[in-house]
C-alpha cells in the first residue's frame, strides 16, 4: 500500500518507520526542512518539504495514488484540511487524522474524516487504566 503522512514529528516519523518495516511505500510531508532531512537520512528519500494542506505539495508527495493519507501534525486545522483535500480533491479512499484538541473530534467526524484519533482521550484512558489498578490495590489494603 502507499501511504502519505502529513507531519514529520515523533508520531509521523514513527509511523513511517513502522509502515516501511512492513514493506509499504511511504511519503512524509513536513513544513520544516530539518525534519524532512532527518527522515531522509534514516529512511531514504521519502520526504517532501512543504505545507500538507496545499494541493501542489500533496501532488508532489503522490497523494493522487495514495491508499491512505494520515495527518498527524500538531495543528488540528492542518490535519482536517489535509484529509479533506485528500478525500475530496484527490479521491483518497481512507484518511486518518489526529485531533489534538478533544472538542475537535466531533467536528472531524461530522466532516467525514475516516478515522479520528483523539490524543487526549488516548492518554487519559491509559492513565485511568493504570490508576484504577493502583486504586483497587490501595482499597484492598485498607
Amino acid at each position: 500500500m502507499y501511504f502519505v503522512i502529513v507531519g514529520a514529528g515523533r508520531i509521523g516519523t514513527s509511523l513511517a518507520k513502522w509502515l516501511m518495516a512492513a514493506d509499504h511505500e511511504v511519503a512524509v510531508i513536513d513544513r520544516e526542512a530539518v525534519n524532512c532531512n532527518a527522515i531522509d537520512e534514516e529512511l531514504g528519500s521519502v520526504s517532501v518539504v512543504g505545507d500538507g494542506t496545499e494541493a501542489g505539495v500533496l501532488m508532489k508527495a503522490g497523494v493522487n495514488r495514495a491508499d491512505v493519507l494520515i495527518a498527524v501534525t500538531g495543528r488540528d486545522e492542518d490535519n482536517l484540511v489535509a484529509c479533506q483535500m485528500a478525500k475530496h480533491r484527490f479521491n483518497v479512499e481512507r484518511t486518518i487524522a489526529l485531533a489534538n484538541i478533544p472538542d475537535h473530534e466531533r467536528l472531524f467526524d461530522m466532516l467525514g474524516i475516516g478515522v479520528t484519533i483523539n490524543a487526549t482521550e488516548l492518554v487519559l484512558n491509559k492513565v485511568q487504566e493504570e490508576l484504577s489498578g493502583l486504586l483497587v490495590e490501595e482499597i484492598e489494603t485498607l
